[in-house]
């Protein structure tokens, strides 16, 4: 008792100081933009030390973030740059809706816990029998170690928010230290970006009217942010060391005992372990922030652990959505390399009208070369048709008349593809070109206001993409064939 008693009158004078000194900044009035300062330097380094892992910081952690939640972001994208690099994150935009997938089973072939019917991270958050939760089941992650300084003058060099470092400052009776952060019992999960887009792509097609609100306006542009990865922690710890006490050994000349409240350094008796006891229950009672454990503890450094009740959302990764004209949606970008200002490559576009004429441009004149070579490169360039899919992914669709929609009676979703020849591809990527083409101009001005409305627009949404999909996927095919590079030199560069 009167050990405990010794413990809480240290505590109680070490901590008092500090405590003191941020009462009398909360309560003076040309301290409080200091104090503004401090608070968001703390938001903005820590979201810092996680954008160095290439992930998007969140700010305050979360527990309630997913991959599925897609995000309205009407900041447009320079602007979001300059608060992302001043701020070192963003605030969560609006949150338009949570779409669950039921693609996670297959995406992780139903490991991690993850079964039918189960969406991350439900299975994870149950309790067990003992009353545990189930995050030993996820993907793990891992985060490096940080490092950081920090004074009772000056404030932190790297500021964090952990919450025991004044409290080790204080038992270290030390106003100067140094130390580390680690972000510890890390997990990680996700979806891929083609399963996420199809599934935005399918309730945005029953969304016009909200989206088209959205559209391109005084040349800037509404993006849809899908978050598709998160990255949560349930732990951080941290080590501070004393720089006064290192810099006062060295100045004295000689390795003198370091005491901590009545302690030697090294000292791994029981007496050590029932005063580290004693003095948790000390900073759990009598302290804020009682989630706080002391590990280990001497006047040269305290090493402190700060454990999460279920691990919080530390940060994402994602990809955007512009939302164009009438309300459709354009290519995925990636979130960080928007927020990054990083220059980034338009898509391949393989349905392109200039690069599906210089493919018939190409074959046409290797039909005009005689000889051997030519031939060879024909009869490889025909093979091609083989990598054509048995049945048409999609249907084609053309304009018999302006605002009159008309739907091939032959070339039908489920239809046998002509696979005989080069002829039989460009067939094939020019009807993919012909119905996305088509059906992206007639769906701008096609009619909502009805659910019968909105079921058509739905579908034709899913045959515009899937026309572009299919044609992306050959033209990736393609673009590093031997065969068509070969038939590119002979035929405009005149290489053998």
């Amino acid at each position: 008792m009167k050990f405990r008693q010794n413990v809480l009158s240290q505590l109680t004078a070490y901590w008092l100081p500090f405590g003191m000194m941020l009462l009398a900044l909360a309560v003076s009035g040309c301290t409080t933009a200091l104090r503004n300062q401090q608070l968001e330097r703390v938001a903005k380094d820590w979201a810092l030390v996680i954008r160095a892992s290439q992930v998007i910081p969140v700010y305050p952690l979360t527990e309630d973030l997913q991959p599925g939640d897609v995000l309205l972001v009407s900041t447009p994208i320079e602007d979001q740059v300059a608060i992302y690099k001043a701020k070192g994150f963003l605030p969560l935009d609006q949150h338009v809706v949570r779409l669950y997938s039921p693609d996670f089973p297959m995406f992780y072939r139903s490991r991690y816990g993850i079964t039918d019917g189960t969406i991350p991270p439900a299975p994870w958050q149950l309790l067990d029998a003992t009353g545990k939760h189930q995050w030993a089941l996820a993907p793990r992650a891992a985060f490096p170690t940080y490092q950081f300084a920090v004074s009772s003058g000056s404030g932190l060099s790297l500021a964090i928010p952990v919450q025991g470092i004044p409290l080790a400052l204080g038992l270290m009776h030390s106003g100067k230290a140094s130390g580390t952060v680690t972000i510890a019992d890390a997990f990680t999960y996700g979806l891929d970006q083609v399963h996420l887009t199809s599934l935005v792509q399918a309730w945005a097609s029953q969304q016009r009217p909200l989206l088209r609100q959205y559209g391109p306006r005084d040349g800037r542009t509404h993006f849809l942010r899908i978050v598709s990865r998160v990255y949560s922690t349930g732990q951080v710890s941290a080590t501070v060391n004393n720089e006064e006490a290192f810099s006062g050994d060295a100045r004295g000349g000689a390795d003198r005992p370091v005491e901590l409240l009545g302690l030697t350094t090294g000292n791994v008796d029981k007496t050590y372990s029932d005063a580290l006891e004693i003095l948790n229950k000390v900073v759990s009672n009598e302290l804020p922030g009682g989630k706080i454990q002391i590990t280990a503890a001497s006047s040269r450094s305290v090493t402190l652990s700060e454990t999460f009740p279920r691990p919080l959302v530390i940060g994402y990764v994602g990809f955007d959505l512009p939302i164009l004209e009438g309300g459709r949606l354009g290519t995925p970008i990636s979130t960080l390399a928007q927020l990054n200002a990083e220059r980034t490559i338009p898509p391949h576009n393989a349905s392109s009208a200039y690069r599906l004429a210089a493919l018939v441009h190409l074959y046409r004149a290797l039909k005009e070369v005689k000889g051997p070579e030519a031939d060879s490169i024909r009869r490889d360039l025909d093979a091609l048709a083989q990598q054509l899919p048995k049945t048409y992914p999609f249907s084609l669709y053309e304009l018999s008349a302006p605002g009159t929609l008309q739907k091939d009676a032959m070339v039908v979703s489920g239809s046998p593809v002509p696979r005989e020849g080069f002829q039989d591809l460009l067939d094939y990527l020019g009807y993919a070109r012909k119905t996305s083409t088509t059906l992206e101009s007639y769906l701008t001005k096609a009619p909502t206001g009805t659910p019968a409305d909105q079921a058509h627009v739905a579908s034709l949404e899913q045959e515009r993409h899937a026309a572009l999909t299919a044609s992306d996927e050959m033209a990736h095919a393609l673009s590093s064939d031997p065969a068509l590079m070969r038939a590119v030199d002979f035929v405009f560069l005149g290489l053998p």
